[in-house]
């Protein structure tokens, strides 16, 4: 990451919660730890990953809020990032955030420790409405994207999302709207994106929509997205997945990419399962596994492998 990025980023946070503290503003300062023990057929053995995440959260309210987030990253190997830090500002009617966040999730997986996708042969992809949801870095030539997202909340149930992603230093821009309807078990999310890829002048429209049912704490998620360019190349992916309470999920994911050559298809399962580890406040374990493989003219080779992660909040 460029560090130029990393400091100025750094100042603008500090700034931002200084501020709030100022101005009386409740902060909020935690951290947790995350280690990653993962093996891969592919490369047939252990590595090791993980980092320290620090946040640092402020917000001032009365009829109207300004709130802040900087969430920064002492990774394993040595280096350091950023990952959320943006600004928000309204009321509980609307609001508007500016910064690296991510916007609605138009195709959730939870407990995603480890999904794998067989699409080593280059031509195939798994496209989940989610090219613009968020947490940008900055372009091939150093310039930060621009990114915003406006809330409207109708009502305590159904509320509307418009995103926006812009940057000059290749001319990469698209918007994404979403529309959330939550109701006590239900939820539904549906959303486009329109993206002009600058780099290569290619536009592409996409669509997602996901619904998921909470049943006595088993929750059924259905997924779909599709996104198609302006030569008529289109993308598929349709997703079940079943998250509980109680910390276990599984899902299954269809990828299709339909070109002039063929139809890529790419068939992924994944499992996890989270729980508490010595009964330790903060402290859990999670057991993953995956296994993808590709079909019709996906010549990719089968992707399997399982992960063990141990997060630690303190």
């Amino acid at each position: 990451m460029n560090k130029n990025f990393v400091l100025s980023t750094h100042r603008l946070a500090t700034l931002l919660l200084t501020s709030l503290l100022a101005l009386g503003a409740h902060a909020e300062f935690n951290a947790n730890i995350e280690f990653d023990n993962t093996y891969l057929n592919q490369n047939r053995g252990v590595s090791q990953g993980g980092r320290v995440e620090l946040n640092a959260i402020g917000k001032f309210s009365n009829d109207k809020f300004v709130a802040g987030k900087a969430s920064y990253l002492a990774k394993r190997d040595g280096s350091a990032a950023v990952d959320d830090m943006w600004v928000q500002l309204g009321s509980s009617t609307a609001d508007i955030k500016l910064g690296r966040f991510e916007a609605a999730d138009l195709f959730p997986v939870p407990r995603d420790a480890l999904v794998l996708y067989a699409n080593g042969d280059g031509q195939s992809s798994v496209y989940r409405a989610n090219a613009l949801r968020g947490r940008f870095g900055n372009a091939s030539n150093g310039q930060g994207y621009f990114h915003a997202a406006a809330t409207v909340n109708f009502s305590k149930e159904f509320s509307a999302e418009l995103g926006l992603v812009e940057t000059k230093a290749v001319d990469t821009k698209g918007f994404r709207p979403a529309l959330t309807y939550a109701s006590g078990p239900l939820t539904i999310k549906v959303g486009a994106e329109a993206i002009k890829w600058g780099t290569t002048a290619r536009t592409e429209t996409g669509i997602g929509l996901s619904a998921a049912y909470d049943i006595s704490g088993i929750k059924p998620i259905l997924s779909v997205a599709t996104v198609k360019d302006a030569t008529g190349n289109k993308q598929q992916t349709y997703g079940l997945i079943v998250d509980t309470s109680f910390g276990a999920t599984v899902g299954y994911i269809h990828g299709n990419t339909a070109l002039a050559a063929g139809d890529y298809k790419t068939d992924t399962f994944y499992a996890a399962y989270t729980m508490p580890l010595f009964d330790i406040k903060g402290a859990s374990i999670t057991f993953a596994a995956s296994a993808s493989k590709g079909g019709g003219t996906n010549t990719s080779k089968d992707e399997s492998g399982g992960k063990v992660r141990i997060n630690y909040a303190f």
